[in-house]
């Protein structure tokens, strides 16, 4: 998940007054501290010429600060790290045009889809389908591009997100050994590795209709991940009743015993909303990468990133 927010409109806060006051409490946010932060931060991107490609509005510098708690080294260190990774990783984030036929087929499958209503604790609900599509026609890069691009929409509308924070419902029907075979266990490591720098990590991660081969993935994909990360997990096997202790029900999709919509309904739902940000999302692409030319000290390449292949390092930026 990114913060790609590429226009310059200045900083005003549409929370309700409720969650501007968890704000004040849980993250010691008030109007001084937004505009202190956003002044701070655009003085220091500035100062490092390898960041002057970089056009993010107050609002995403904001989303930063909510993420990191208002830590500023914090701040600075994911920020750098996110858009270092998003120049490192073409394979994610180049070729962002959501009308090319590969990537229309890959939103087609819904393997990314946020909800539109929240839970009952104010948190983003997002369904992830990592067996929705067929293995031997689609590419997993294509997918996950598909996924980035429908995070980087959902993102530039939704203050409370970064305020209440979010879950993830990883809803495993369909998913076979052959989803597994025909992706690159390199590309699930940098897939790991990204989504472990954002500046908003998942309160929860609710695995249901877990598969045969769940364990055995699981246990593989665990040793890519931190262990704060790994104490959020939560795996509720073959069914999805023992959900409804966790996530309203109300607000699930109606295939999940919900009366939210669809996952059909859904798909369609982000396809056109990805479509209709074509612009933003093919600008976002350009104006989100860092110059490695230009960085102080030692460029970064992929390989001092993720180290050689079949050893890649453990990330641990809470």
């Amino acid at each position: 998940m990114g913060v790609a927010t590429t226009t310059t409109k200045p900083f005003e806060t549409q929370l309700s007054p409720a969650l501007l006051k968890k704000a004040q409490c849980e993250l010691g946010e008030d109007e001084e501290r937004r505009q202190q932060v956003i002044e701070i931060i655009r003085q220091w991107v500035a100062q490092q010429p390898h960041l002057q490609r970089i056009r993010m509005d107050d609002y995403g510098i904001i989303c930063f600060a909510r993420g990191c708690k208002y830590s500023l080294e914090k701040m600075k260190t994911k920020m750098d790290l996110m858009f270092t990774l998003r120049t490192a990783l073409p394979e994610f984030f180049a070729g962002w045009d959501p009308l090319k036929p590969q990537i229309q087929a890959a939103l087609a499958c819904g393997s990314f889809l946020p909800l539109p209503n929240y839970d009952q604790h104010g948190r983003k609900v997002i369904v992830m389908r990592p067996g929705c599509y067929d293995p031997f026609r689609h590419k997993p890069e294509d997918i996950e591009k598909a996924n980035f691009m429908i995070s980087d929409v959902m993102v530039q509308n939704d203050e409370q997100l970064f305020v209440s924070g979010m879950v993830i419902i990883y809803d495993c029907e369909g998913f076979t050994l052959n989803h597994f075979t025909q992706r690159p266990l390199s590309l699930t490591k940098k897939h790991m590795y990204y989504l472990q720098s954002a500046p908003l990590s998942p309160k929860t991660i609710h695995f249901i209709r877990t598969t045969s081969v769940f364990q055995t993935v699981h246990n593989v994909m665990t040793n890519f991940i931190n262990d704060k990360m790994k104490q959020r997990l939560k795996v509720h096997g073959p069914n999805v009743e023992s959900l409804y202790q966790d996530i309203d029900r109300k607000i699930l999709p109606k295939d999940y015993g919900g009366d939210g919509m669809s996952i059909a309904e859904l798909t369609d739902m982000w396809k056109k909303k990805v479509e209709e940000k074509r612009d933003f999302l093919m600008e976002s692409e350009k104006n989100l990468r860092v110059d490695e030319s230009r960085r102080l000290g030692k460029a970064k390449t992929a390989q001092d990133i993720f180290g050689i292949e079949g050893s890649f390092r453990k990330l641990n930026v809470d």
